[in-house]
């Protein structure tokens, strides 16, 4: 359905079936289905299991968030989003380290992840840190404009063999669209 310059992919669904046995095959569904639209133009992906009572409620929120949704798929055009994530080294400690030498060491490379997250969101337009765990010393996702992606690519080839990269994706992490009432 559309409304003035943007359009909403809808589907109906039996709130029945989402099972647990029937959870990847919808998720990877609607995957398929933003994928789609995504080759076509900007898109915002609703969150997965995002659901609205009716076809009034669909043509509502499309009326609601016409002026933000064009505003967020300016803001998302020409980008993709990347992951990167660099599993944490645990060294060991060398033999004759003091425990507050190790501590300080421990600290360095927790840091790390917060210099590499800086030198990779340089190419990009928007980021999002996440917060770090007991694996992963980054873990983020950025909004590439694909003419910086090359640079971006560049500098995570840099990060060598630690470095995971998944993408590129739609934006699903930098659609921030409003779907309930205030």
């Amino acid at each position: 359905m559309t409304h003035g310059d943007i359009a909403l992919v809808v589907a109906d669904v039996n709130p029945a079936d989402f099972t647990e046995s029937q959870m990847l095959p919808l998720v990877r569904r609607h995957h398929e289905v933003v994928l789609a639209a995504f080759r076509h133009g900007a898109v915002l992906p609703l969150r997965f299991a995002t659901m609205l009572t009716d076809d009034e409620a669909a043509w509502q929120l499309l009326r609601t968030c016409h002026d933000e949704a064009v505003a967020n798929l300016d803001a998302v055009a020409g980008h993709r989003e990347w992951g990167v994530r660099i599993r944490r080294s645990n060294p060991a400690p060398a033999k004759g380290i003091s425990g507050t030498d190790y501590l300080a060491q421990r600290r360095r490379a927790r840091g790390g992840g917060d210099e590499t997250h800086r030198r990779l969101a340089r190419h990009a337009g928007r980021s999002v840190l996440r917060p770090p765990g007991s694996e992963f010393g980054l873990d983020a996702v950025y909004l590439v404009a694909v003419p910086a992606e090359a640079a971006f690519l560049a500098e995570v080839d840099r990060l060598g063999e630690a470095a995971q990269t998944t993408g590129p994706w739609p934006p699903y992490s930098f659609s921030e669209l409003r779907t309930t009432a205030p």
